[in-house]
């Protein structure tokens, strides 16, 4: 890490800000290797200066929950480890996905990722997850983004989600499984790591993902 930006404050100061920025970039680095080996939404990570970590997050697995906390643990630099996540049962029925008109019945978080990462290399593809009473998520995804909306019953108008950091003016291209192309402004688009994020939630609660913003229409 580069400290030369720092070189300016008094030396109490300089070290406290260089730890902090370590600590940081400790919980970027796990954060990134559980979500890259492991089942889990709505991952939080946190690391102090002395290198204990905190973790939260939601999965389906009590072993999983084990297994994240022996796979922190056995990281260079962690002194220990708080393991905050909570482990929600399966749905007492499996969830139908639909992907691009193909269906899917899922009942866990391995079963959901699988099916997602059948279509990685597709450029559009329209997700429709139902299951939880009379709730839906429909979920069009692109190369780099993702827009979804909520239904919390037959008839609902929905909710749809909103970014803050995105413009009415920049739009992006979505081509549903009919044939039919829409735009939608970044406004209302998230990342797809947050479109996985929504589908993982939704298939753990049947509620809204509330890592990000969602607008009643």
């Amino acid at each position: 890490m580069d400290t030369t930006e720092f070189n300016h404050l008094p030396d109490e100061l300089k070290e406290k800000i260089i730890k902090s920025r370590q600590a940081f970039l400790q919980a970027r680095e796990i954060s990134d290797k559980i979500s890259g080996s492991f089942h889990i939404c709505n991952l939080s990570v946190s690391a102090t200066a002395d290198h204990a970590i905190s973790i939260s997050g939601t999965t389906d697995n009590e072993d999983e929950k084990i297994a994240i906390q022996n796979f922190v643990l056995q990281m260079e630099n962690v002194s220990s480890v708080f393991n905050g996540i909570e482990v929600l049962p399966n749905p007492p029925t499996a969830l139908s996905l639909v992907a691009n008109g193909k269906e899917f019945f899922v009942t866990t978080l391995v079963e959901l990722k699988t099916v997602v990462a059948q279509f990685h290399e597709t450029e559009f593809v329209e997700y429709t997850l139902s299951g939880h009473d009379e709730t839906t998520i429909i979920l069009l995804r692109n190369s780099t983004h993702s827009f979804a909306i909520y239904f919390r019953f037959n008839g609902d108008a929905g909710c749809t989600t909103h970014n803050s950091k995105g413009t009415t003016i920049e739009m992006k291209d979505f081509i549903l499984i009919n044939g039919q192309r829409d735009e939608y402004p970044t406004a209302l688009l998230v990342d797809n790591k947050d479109g996985l994020e929504i589908l993982q939630f939704y298939l753990l609660t049947g509620e809204m993902y509330p890592g990000i913003e969602w607008r009643e229409e």
